[in-house]
């Protein structure tokens, strides 16, 4: 007699239960899953009932168990197949996007340094047209130089015919002192009786000593003119001396700056150079995974065409 509480429904929960969890439904692993109640006569007579209330099905031939085996074989092949191909499209697809973002950056980077050599291109043309500038700008000052020499020399000489011509004319007023003096004592017996002659001559020699000693003023005020002006002249030239100078120096700072642009500009092509080895480098990647994809893709073709000889197997075991 089963005790009080044990019944048919209790057992088959039992029973479930274990089945559920993987355990073998024996008479003690059920009288402990009911908590250790209930007699064991009566929990295996509820289990022979529930045994045999159970559907038994037909017992399998071996083509019924080949074909099974077959279909889940084949179910496997498909599923490892279709598992192999997500991985492989995944890690395509993983490489194509660092590929795809690997191009964006390098190609923004390509770009960044063409439009950094532009600008150093640009630059090295401005730098070029100042110092062609400059160049012309030194020519020209050379060529005032050189005129501002030659007034100098005309005017050094022009003074110096000047000082010739003043000193011919003190030479021309002393004889003419001297032949006055001589003429004054040779003719002093004769002073009385051409006294008045002698004062006509005094008055013209007079107006002439007034002309000259006026013409020798006049001169000395044109050499002191001349001298006002070659000082003037020297302060030009001085002044052109410290602005060649300073142009001097401004085409030394052009010319460091232009090797400056130059030193920059083979640096540009060098990381150029560089980027595009990096981009080759990228493209034979690229190659090598296409040529990779492919084999998967030759891989999966004959992978299919198995899976198709093991249906056409068991469509041949099928209908035999």
């Amino acid at each position: 007699m089963a005790r009080a509480g044990i019944n048919k429904a209790l057992v088959q929960r039992a029973r479930d239960a274990l089945l559920a969890r993987g355990e073998h439904p024996s008479i003690e692993a059920v009288r402990a899953e009911l908590g250790h109640t209930g007699s064991k006569t009566t929990i295996l007579r509820y289990l022979q009932e529930l045994q045999a209330d159970e559907p038994h099905p037909a017992p399998l031939t071996l083509d019924d168990e080949l074909r099974t085996f077959i279909a889940s074989l084949a179910q496997r092949l498909a599923a490892d197949a279709q598992a192999a191909v997500a991985a492989d499209r995944a890690r395509l697809q993983r490489q194509q996007a660092a590929y795809e973002q690997q191009r964006a950056v390098d190609q923004a980077r390509f770009e960044q340094l063409q439009l950094a050599h532009d600008a150093l291109s640009t630059e090295r043309r401005e730098a070029q047209q100042r110092e062609n500038t400059l160049h012309f700008q030194m020519q020209q000052f050379e060529g005032e130089r050189q005129r501002l020499l030659a007034g100098e020399q005309h005017g050094a000489q022009l003074l110096e015919e000047r000082a010739q011509h003043i000193q011919s004319l003190e030479e021309k007023h002393r004889q003419a002192r001297e032949a006055l003096v001589h003429y004054r004592q040779q003719h002093l017996v004769q002073r009385e009786q051409e006294l008045q002659r002698h004062d006509r001559q005094a008055q013209q020699l007079q107006q002439e000593a007034r002309h000259v000693q006026e013409l020798l003023m006049r001169k000395q005020e044109e050499v002191a003119q001349v001298y006002r002006d070659l000082e003037h002249i020297s302060a030009e030239q001085l002044m052109r001396a410290q602005e060649l100078r300073r142009q001097d120096q401004l085409l030394q700072q052009a010319r460091a700056e232009n090797e400056r642009l130059l030193h920059a500009l083979h640096n540009v092509e060098a990381s150029q150079q560089t980027l595009q080895d990096e981009i080759k480098a990228l493209r034979g990647r690229a190659h090598r995974l296409l040529l990779d994809r492919r084999k998967d893709r030759k891989a999966l073709r004959h992978m299919a065409i198995q899976l198709a000889q093991l249906h056409s197997l068991l469509a041949r075991l099928t209908s035999v």
